[in-house]
C-alpha cells in the first residue's frame, strides 16, 4: 500500500517535475525589451525579423511599442502598446517603468530617439542599446541638446549604418542597413490583383501623350499621341501618412500621370496622422480611382512584387529600408536623392535618384518624367531588376546583420554592472 501511495504520487509529481524543469530552462535565456516607437516606423520589419531570427533558446524577447493603434503577432513574443499621445507623455514614462520593473530585462534595445529616451530614463543597471538612423547637420536647440547628450551618455551601445563622428567610437558599431528578405511570390497579371484586391479596372479617358521625350515642348505642341497600354502600371508607395514623408508629392505625380492619361494604378501603404488630408487632395484631383490607401497592412511584402514601380520621394533616413525591401524583390525604386538613397542607388543602373535641389516644383516634375519613362522602357526595367537584386544579396545581407547584433547582446551581457535598477529621474 506504501508503495502504491509512493508511486501514485510520483505520477502527480510529473507535471510539477516538467513545469520545474521548463521553469529552469526559461531563467537560463536572457531577456531582451525591444522599444520601438511604432509598428508604422521604417525599422518595424526589421525588429519582427531580428525577433524571429534570434535563438528561443539563448534569448527571451518583449516589445513595448509608444504609439499605434496596429497590433503584429510575433511568435513567442510578448508586446504591449502604450498609446502615447503627445512628445514626452507622462502616461507612457510610467507604462515603460511598469514593464521594466515587471519583466526585468538584461539588454534594453531602442529603436528610435523616442524609444532611447523612453528606455534610458529608466534603464537603471541595464545595458542600453540605441539604433542612431538619423545624422542631423543642423544642432539641437539648447534644452532638447543637453538631454540627448545625458541620455548618450547612459547608453552602453550605438547601432549606426555608417560612422558617425559625433559619437564616442569606444561605444559604437557600424552595422550596414540590410534588406529585410522577401519571399519569392508568383506574379500574377495587374487584372487579377486588382480583382483580387476589389478594385475596378479603370479605361484611360484619352491617348497617352508621352511627355517624357526630350523634343516635348508643350508651347509647339510637339508631341505624338500614343495609343495607353492594355495592361495597367501598378506603382507603390509605402510611407507613413505625414507631411514630412512627401505624400502630396506622390499625389501630385500622381495626377500628372493621371493628366497624360497613362493606365496606372498606386497603391499608398501605410498610416499616420494626416491620412484624412490626403484623401482630401486625391479627392479634389480626381485619383479616386486610381490611387488606393490600402492603410498599414502586415502583408505588403506580398504586393511589393508585383508592383512595376515603388516610388519613394521621403528624404527621412528611418523610411529607407523600404528602397532596399523593393530592391531585394526586384522592384526599380525612384527615390529623392539623400545621403541614404545614394548608398542604396546606383543611378540610373539599380534605380532612379531625383536630385534635391530648388523648389518643390522642380523635383515634383522630375518625379513625373522619371516615373514616365521608367514605366514606357521596359528593357531597362527588366535590367534594373538584375542589378537591384544582385546589389543587395552582395551588399546588404539581412542575416549578417542579425549575426552581428547577436554578437552586440553577448558582448554586452559579459559586462558586469553596477548600481540599482532606480530610474535617473
Amino acid at each position: 500500500m506504501f508503495c502504491t501511495v509512493s508511486h501514485a504520487s510520483k505520477i502527480r509529481d510529473i507535471p510539477d517535475l516538467r513545469r520545474l524543469r521548463y521553469n529552469a530552462f526559461m531563467s537560463l535565456r536572457h531577456k531582451i525589451l525591444h522599444i520601438i516607437s511604432s509598428w508604422e516606423s521604417g525599422v518595424g520589419n526589421e525588429l519582427a525579423e531580428l525577433i524571429v531570427r534570434l535563438p528561443r533558446g539563448e534569448f527571451e524577447n518583449e516589445v513595448c511599442v509608444l504609439a499605434g493603434s496596429k497590433k503584429r503577432n510575433i511568435p513567442n513574443t510578448m508586446t504591449t502598446t502604450l498609446h502615447t499621445r503627445w512628445s514626452f507623455d507622462p502616461s507612457t514614462y510610467f507604462g515603460v517603468g511598469r514593464l521594466l520593473r515587471h519583466f526585468r530585462p538584461d539588454v534594453v534595445h531602442a529603436w528610435d530617439a523616442a524609444a532611447q529616451l523612453y528606455g534610458t530614463i529608466h534603464c537603471g543597471s541595464r545595458r542600453v542599446i540605441a539604433e542612431k538612423r538619423v545624422n542631423s547637420p543642423h544642432p539641437l536647440p539648447r534644452g532638447e541638446g543637453t538631454l540627448f547628450s545625458y541620455l548618450d551618455r547612459k547608453t552602453y551601445r550605438f547601432i549606426v549604418p555608417r560612422q558617425n563622428h559625433s559619437l564616442p567610437v569606444a561605444k559604437t558599431s557600424v552595422i550596414p542597413p540590410a534588406a529585410v528578405s522577401i519571399p519569392c511570390v508568383e506574379p500574377i497579371p495587374a487584372e487579377k490583383l486588382l480583382e483580387k484586391l476589389g478594385f475596378p479596372l479603370v479605361e484611360p479617358s484619352g491617348n497617352y501623350y508621352p511627355v517624357f521625350q526630350s523634343q516635348y515642348e508643350p508651347a509647339r505642341r510637339n508631341y505624338k499621341p500614343l495609343p495607353p497600354p492594355q495592361t495597367p502600371y501598378l506603382i507603390g508607395v509605402i510611407l507613413p501618412l505625414r507631411a514630412e514623408h512627401n505624400v502630396l508629392d506622390a499625389l501630385w505625380v500622381f495626377e500628372t500621370l493621371n493628366h497624360v492619361h497613362l493606365n496606372f494604378h498606386a497603391f499608398i501603404i501605410g498610416d499616420g496622422a494626416d491620412r484624412e488630408q490626403f484623401l482630401r487632395y486625391r479627392d479634389r484631383w480626381k485619383l479616386f480611382s486610381r490611387v488606393h490607401f490600402l492603410g498599414h497592412r502586415h502583408d505588403s511584402h506580398r504586393l511589393l512584387p508585383h508592383c512595376d514601380v515603388l516610388l519613394h520621394l521621403s528624404p527621412s533616413a528611418e523610411c529607407s529600408g523600404t528602397i532596399l525591401s523593393a530592391m531585394s524583390c526586384g522592384v526599380p525604386v525612384i527615390a529623392l536623392e539623400t545621403p541614404e538613397s545614394r548608398e542604396y542607388i546606383l543611378d540610373g543602373t539599380t534605380g532612379i535618384l531625383i536630385p534635391d535641389e530648388g523648389d518643390f516644383r522642380f523635383y515634383r516634375r522630375t518625379a513625373a518624367k522619371r516615373t514616365l519613362y521608367l514605366l514606357e522602357n521596359k528593357e531597362l526595367r527588366r535590367s534594373m531588376q538584375i542589378a537591384a537584386r544582385d546589389h543587395v544579396a552582395n551588399e546588404f545581407n539581412f542575416d549578417t546583420a542579425v549575426q552581428r547584433r547577436i554578437g552586440i547582446y553577448r558582448e554586452l551581457l559579459r559586462v558586469p554592472v553596477h548600481g540599482t535598477d532606480r530610474c535617473f529621474f
